[in-house]
């Protein structure tokens, strides 16, 4: 019964993780750079990990080479948010029109989110699948993991502030001109999810999941053996 709620619950969190929902050709559309492979192999697997929860955890062996692979997911996607942050950084100072330089920073930044959610994805599968709630050991990767993001989400901010600054003081020539409303409305529409100064939705969706595991879950058996989970409420 745990893992049948559990497989159910980490379907939920894929919808919440939107760019680890999409398909790998919707991925392809905007990753950037030589970490291609390493990030569509990653994502493969822990698509995988998180669709054949309850298969897996019956069967020993597989489970503990999947928790170990998830554990080195967690590593990958923390050097790939690394690799991505130093590329924002240095698209940002780039020598071409500011117009170019937006569009590599947005390329960029998509690929930097879906590292993070890759970072989350891999952290919340090893909890699963360890089944470790300990509440303490939960609190700890909880506080590792929001510091991080936080860095993440401040560093995205104070790139694209830049680029606006960039932008606004753009004067036009006779051989470039730019639509600097259309450009300063595609920054604002990318700095709007991190600049209200509230807890990012990929915060909150880490700390609903990790709580909901350690609620109690009721569960119905009828007259002729069908058994029904009471409907609880849901992480949002």
């Amino acid at each position: 019964m745990a893992m049948i709620t559990q497989q159910y619950f980490l379907t939920q969190i894929t919808t919440k993780l939107g760019k680890i929902e999409m398909g790998i050709d919707k991925i392809l559309e905007f990753l950037y750079g030589d970490k291609k492979a390493e990030l569509i192999a990653e994502v493969t697997f822990t698509k995988f990990a998180m669709k054949n929860y309850s298969s897996v955890m019956t069967r020993e062996a597989q489970k503990t080479a999947t928790i170990q692979s998830l554990q080195n997911g967690k590593k990958v996607a923390m050097k790939d948010i690394e690799f991505y942050m130093n590329e924002l950084s240095r698209v940002t100072k780039g020598k071409e029109n500011v117009d170019i330089l937006l569009d590599k920073a947005c390329r960029v930044k998509e690929c930097l989110e879906l590292s993070i959610q890759l970072y989350v994805m891999n952290m919340l599968l090893e909890v699963y699948y360890a089944e470790n709630f300990d509440s303490e050991y939960l609190k700890y990767i909880e506080n590792e993991a929001t510091m991080y993001i936080s860095k993440c989400e401040k560093h995205i901010l104070s790139k694209f502030s830049e680029l606006r600054i960039l932008i606004a003081k753009h004067k036009d020539t006779l051989l470039k001109k730019l639509d600097q409303d259309a450009l300063l409305e595609k920054i604002n529409d990318v700095m709007a999810a991190y600049e209200d100064g509230s807890e990012s939705e990929i915060s909150k969706t880490l700390h609903k999941y990790l709580e909901f595991p350690k609620t109690l879950t009721d569960y119905y058996i009828s007259s002729v053996g069908d058994v029904y989970m009471k409907k609880a409420q849901q992480p949002v």
